[in-house]
């Protein structure tokens, strides 16, 4: 008698549990990528927006603000991908 309560009430355990599960993946909004340039500062990388270098023989740099310090541009977290830019001017931000 027993075993024929306790096969309803856990099918009754399993159904409730199954209520509160959804798919958040399927509604939940993905964060836009907004940083994909990095500049490397005292041994820390900082991200910024994607700058437009033009492609050269000369490694593009970025200053912030007009009397800031100027840093090399990678484009990943990677010493070895610095952007190049065909002029030696610097983007300031």
């Amino acid at each position: 008698m027993k075993k024929l309560f306790l096969i309803p009430a856990m099918a009754l355990l399993v159904v409730l549990g199954m209520s509160f599960t959804d798919l958040g993946s399927q509604t939940e909004v993905q964060p836009e990528v907004v940083a994909s340039d990095y500049v490397y500062d005292n041994g820390n990388w900082q991200a910024i927006p994607e700058q437009n270098c033009t492609g050269g023989n000369q490694t593009c740099r970025v200053q912030f603000g007009t009397d800031g310090p100027t840093y090399e541009l990678y484009d990943e977290m990677d010493l070895s991908t610095k952007k190049s830019q065909s002029d030696g001017t610097i983007i300031v931000l």
